[in-house]
């Protein structure tokens, strides 16, 4: 598109300023724009402007207005006072040139941000600028600012205005405020503008007064009014009366408005903005007068419009957010008080709480009023914990807490659940409206819990039993929904269990269990299952006391495991119950549970949730887990097992054999991979029923069979998660009943390690069969860790020999030992060496006799391991965890290192930890600083298990030192000359501190590392031996101690040139 050139009369800029106002390509209009910008800009900008002020059409002389703001943004500097008076005049001529012909109103206003703008820039010579305003509209034409009569009052000039000028005046101290609130009220260049706004509040409190004796401007008066207030709350105190005054005067003129019906939206958004963010502007007079009117008959039917009328109509919201925020602002006085009024006003309050419909979707005033209550509820804590007076305290609770109860009643009703077809209409705003306004309501509750405490309770198992009674599922799911919410307040107090007890005897699980989804349309009964789930979990602490309802919650829990929705959450649920406190108390039933999880896992009709099935898995473990007879918890250990290791064979045989394949058979089924899908009916029953149709047709569309190989993987995968959760919950128990067993130090020898050689050999099984397969890898170390942290005999606690023999065979995906099919490769190497980290801190208390013999067949595995990586950069996480690992043996048996074989392995290691340490990855580079530290301030032991003694050890530790110490120091001073990132400092301090305490050379090596032609530091100007000297000087004489860390850091700032005196 060609270039629009720049107009060359005057005839062609209002042939582009027509243009720019009509329909147009964008980059058409985007050409015209810069166009008239760079002319607006120009030194003709103020003559162009003149020139096309005089056309008839409203958009040129909008066009000639905006010219005139933004040459005085850009050039006001240039005007000289004589100028800038003039361009006053103009500027208000034309404002009665707009009126006299008939200008739009768009054209008018603008005129009017042109002389805000103005007054920005030029506030010293129009510091009375309302009053100047109203004078020249008053007179009819531009007044000379000096020729404004001081004898005539504001007030008089005001009066005199018609209608159309009192608008326009009106408009422009709207403007005014408004534009010059945006500014910045502390910056020296806009506080003269401030002080002369300021200034003009008796000149506006006179406008405006005018404004409310013409019926006709109200509603702009209105706003206006509502604009200075808001700017007069950020005025300072020590000049805010000049303003506050006469706008207070105003309120009285205000007030009746709200009695106004086209005035009422306006009036009510006035006073509940000022009530909500200025409460202070009001007097007491003007609150009692607010308060009056707030109870008058006029009320009453504001009231009762609000609460009765249909959907609420938009005077009525007003209305109700204006009472709340009357109640908001004198919450505390209210709260206290015992007059009859109050009482009535707080009533009112409470009963904002009711209005006709259901919250959110109809209701709109419940938000607003809940908030309130809310606010008013932790007021009430505060005043009667605060206020030692009892007898006063006394004298206002009794009526709060009546309000309090009503409150409570109300908000029982409006939390039930609406129709399933109604529900159904709503969009997904109200529905999240609707339950994020249930979990208000359980905020309040607790609130509540503080002031009244049991009374509360009481009456929620009051509403719960009349809901029973009259088979109103509605009212019992809102029941059951308050008192969980009541969880964190009460759950751990043993005094309500007298209450819940009502709730459990009368027949609660029998009702949850033949609850369904309510074929009539209806929500509740589903939505009453699924808080009657989250109720059981929420007191689990109350089976724990009363343990003759637990098995009844565990069959109720267990018979929702496979629903499609609330099977995960029942899941949960169960497996909290089965905790170790519980656990004991169980364990008469656990082959009942082993029996139903087989049950769930052979159902076609509803498949079991994989996370569902991990939690059912933990929970029935814990119960294992909980039996005292050794004998008997391996044996039921044993066949639950052995279920998924049924899936284990599955899985591998599928693999080898893809004909296996049975879609049809839920064993298979258990593979199918179910994806995340949107919508609100993306349960997982949906998901999977969606997956396994996807696999069918694909297969008949295409020819091709279904991914069997997808489906073993996925058999074997959630097998082994579950296989995880049984090693968690396997995890000993403190609370188990041993008693004449006499501990569990000596479990059955031949049947635990059967049942160990097996899962071993099954694991390792399943990693050869799915070698790349990451989760697979994931779940087995989670096994692995699962054992490392228990401290007695059990299925999962390994031998020390068989975990070496795992680790050991282990390589990375890409090693050159990848082909031996005496070799696992891993693509979780990182995650594996992390393994063996936690295996090390396991064999801490170990026996020297075994465990040294064990980390000897480690400690070059994983030297050989970083060998073959190659760059440490290449697998920082197998670099970190690698160094990690030396270290933690290092450190338990210093002399292992120097002991490894092959020759030169330590040699490599040492390098590689120098090369790491002085690398740009910030994990293993803190790794390598701790082993650092770690091996320079070694001081090795005697111990009878090792062939060195403790002073060969200090020796072979010396000469090393001598080799390394002076490229160790290198590397500090290298990072700490620059090199390192600032938040490396702190750790790269460490080694520092370690090498000058515990090595003599210290001072020689880091002086000769800090004088190298190639040191980091060396680059910067300023930087001279002096500072070097002085730096060394100050770490070494520091001797370790913590401000060799303030040292090293201004150190490195002078190093990087950051404008630091370092000798200073």
């Amino acid at each position: 598109m060609e270039q629009i050139p720049l107009p060359s009369s005057l005839e062609e800029v209002q042939n582009l300023i027509r243009a720019l106002y009509q329909p147009n390509h964008p980059e058409t209009i985007s050409q015209i724009q810069d166009v008239l910008q760079r002319l607006q800009r120009s030194d003709e900008g103020w003559r162009l402007a003149q020139d096309l002020f005089q056309s008839r059409e409203d958009n040129m002389r909008f066009f000639a207005v905006l010219t005139i703001i933004v040459k005085l943004n850009r050039d006001s500097a240039a005007l000289t006072d004589d100028l800038a008076k003039e361009l006053l005049s103009t500027l208000i001529n034309w404002v009665f040139q707009s009126l006299a012909e008939g200008s739009a109103s768009f054209v008018v206003k603008k005129l009017c941000s042109a002389l805000i703008t103005f007054f920005l820039h030029f506030p010293a010579l129009w510091e009375q600028s309302i009053r100047h305003f109203v004078y020249c509209l008053d007179v009819g034409s531009a007044v000379p600012v000096e020729g404004v009569d001081e004898k005539l009052p504001t007030t008089v000039l005001a009066e005199g205005l018609e209608p159309q000028r009192l608008k326009v005046a009106i408009w422009f101290a709207t403007a005014l405020v408004d534009e010059v609130g945006k500014t910045d009220m502390n910056a020296a260049k806009f506080m003269p503008v401030h002080e002369k706004t300021v200034k003009n509040g008796p000149d506006v409190g006179c406008l405006l007064a005018r404004g409310f004796a013409a019926q006709e401007m109200q509603s702009d008066t209105l706003s206006c009014f509502q604009s200075w207030i808001l700017y007069a709350q950020r005025v300072p105190l020590s000049t805010s009366g000049v303003l506050l005054d006469p706008l207070r005067q105003l309120v009285a003129l205000a007030l009746p408005c709200l009695a106004s019906p086209h005035l009422f939206n306006t009036a009510a958004e006035l006073f509940s903005d000022v009530l909500s963010n200025y409460s202070n502007f009001f007097t007491p007079e003007h609150y009692q007068a607010l308060f009056e009117l707030l109870n008058s008959p006029w009320a009453d039917q504001q009231y009762n419009q609000l609460i009765h009328g249909k959907n609420h109509e938009e005077e009525g919201i007003a209305f109700g957010v204006l009472l709340l925020a009357y109640g908001e602002a004198k919450v505390d006085e209210l709260m206290k008080s015992t007059s009859q009024s109050a009482q009535n006003f707080l009533s009112r309050l409470a009963g904002l709480l009711a209005a006709d419909g259901f919250m959110v979707g109809q209701d709109h005033i419940f938000v607003p009023a809940l908030e309130f209550w809310s606010t008013f509820a932790e007021t009430m804590v505060d005043a009667v914990y605060a206020d030692t007076d009892d007898g006063f305290v006394v004298g206002w609770k009794a009526y709060a807490q009546e309000h309090i109860k009503t409150v409570v009643s109300n908000c029982w009703k409006k939390i039930q659940w609406p129709p399933l077809d109604l529900y159904s209409d709503w969009d997904s705003t109200e529905r999240t409206g609707f339950s994020d306004a249930r979990k208000d309501v359980a905020d309040l509750l607790q609130s509540v819990h503080t002031i009244i405490g049991k009374t509360l309770v009481s009456h929620l198992v009051s509403a719960y039993q009349a809901g029973v009674n009259g088979q109103n599922w509605i009212e019992i799911e809102a029941s059951i929904y308050c008192l969980a919410s009541l969880s964190d307040c009460i759950a751990e107090d043993a005094g309500i269990d007298g209450f819940f007890n009502q709730v459990f005897d009368a027949g609660f699980f029998k009702l949850m269990a033949k609850t369904n989804t309510g074929a009539d349309g209806d929500l509740a009964p589903y939505r009453l299952k699924q808080t009657g789930l989250q109720f059981i979990e929420r007191y689990k602490e109350y089976f724990v006391r009363n343990p003759h309802h637990l098995f009844e919650a565990l069959s109720l829990l267990f018979q929702s495991v496979n629903d499609p929705v609330l099977g995960s959450h029942s899941a949960r649920a169960f497996s909290l119950l089965c905790k170790s406190n519980n656990a004991p108390k169980l364990v008469g039933q656990v082959d009942t549970l082993v029996e139903e999880y087989r049950s769930l896992r052979e159902n076609r009709q509803l498949p079991l949730d994989p996370l569902a099935e991990e939690r059912v898995i933990l929970g029935i473990t814990r119960i294992i887990q909980a039996c005292p007879q050794k004998d008997r918890r391996l044996e039921v250990f044993w066949r639950l097992y052995s279920l998924l290791d049924e899936d284990f064979v599955r899985a591998i045989k599928l693999k080898e054999d893809p004909g296996l394949l049975d879609l049809e058979d839920a064993s298979y089924q258990r593979g199918v991979v179910v994806e995340e899908m949107a919508g609100p009916h993306s349960n997982w029953m949906v998901r999977f029923n969606h997956q396994l149709q996807q696999y069918k047709q694909t297969a008949a569309a295409q020819g091709v069979g279904i991914p069997s190989g997808e489906i073993a993987l996925q058999i074997a995968t959630r097998s082994l998660r579950c296989l995880s959760n049984m090693a968690r919950g396997m995890q000993d128990s403190a609370e188990v009943n041993l008693d004449a067993e006499g501990g569990r130090d000596c479990l059955p020898e031949d049947r635990l390690t059967l049942i160990q050689t097996t899962i071993i050999s099954r694991m390792a099984q399943l990693r050869r069969t799915f070698p790349r397969s990451s989760e697979i890898a994931d779940c087995v170390y989670n096994v692995y860790r699962a054992g490392f942290i228990e401290s007695e005999p059990g299925p999962f606690v390994f031998p020390p020999e068989s975990v070496v023999d795992f680790f050991v065979v282990q390589r990375a995906e890409n090693s050159k030992c990848a082909g031996d099919p005496n070799i696992m490769t891993t693509p979780k190497l990182g995650t594996l060496l992390s393994t063996a980290c936690t295996f090390v801190g396991s064999l801490y208390g170990t026996p020297d006799s075994i465990a040294r013999p064990q980390l000897a067949r480690l400690l070059p595995w994983v030297i050989s391991l970083l060998q073959e990586m190659g760059e440490p950069e290449s697998d920082t996480e197998v670099a970190q965890n690698g160094i990690c690992f030396v270290q933690r043996v290092m450190t338990k048996y210093p002399d292992l290192p120097f002991m490894v074989k092959p020759e030169g392995i330590l040699e490599f290691f040492l390098g590689f930890a120098l090369k790491v340490l002085g690398g740009k990855e910030p994990l293993p580079k803190g790794a390598a600083a701790d082993f650092w530290s770690a091996f320079m301030s070694l001081k090795p032991s005697y111990s009878s298990t090792s062939s060195l003694s403790a002073p060969e050890i200090q020796s072979l530790i010396a000469n090393v030192m001598q080799n390394v110490g002076p490229l160790v120091a290198q590397t500090l001073m290298d990072n700490i000359g620059g090199n390192a990132a600032r938040s490396e400092l702190d750790k790269l301090s460490d080694p520092l501190k370690k090498l000058i305490v515990n090595h003599v050379h210290a001072q020689q090596w880091l002086q000769a590392a800090l004088f190298r032609d190639d040191f980091p530091g060396n680059k910067t100007k300023g930087l001279g031996p002096e500072e070097k000297m002085l730096f060394l000087k100050k770490v070494v004489g520091l001797r370790g101690a913590r401000q060799t860390n303030t040292v090293v850091r201004e150190f490195w700032m002078a190093c990087r040139g950051a404008n630091y005196a370092y000798a200073s």
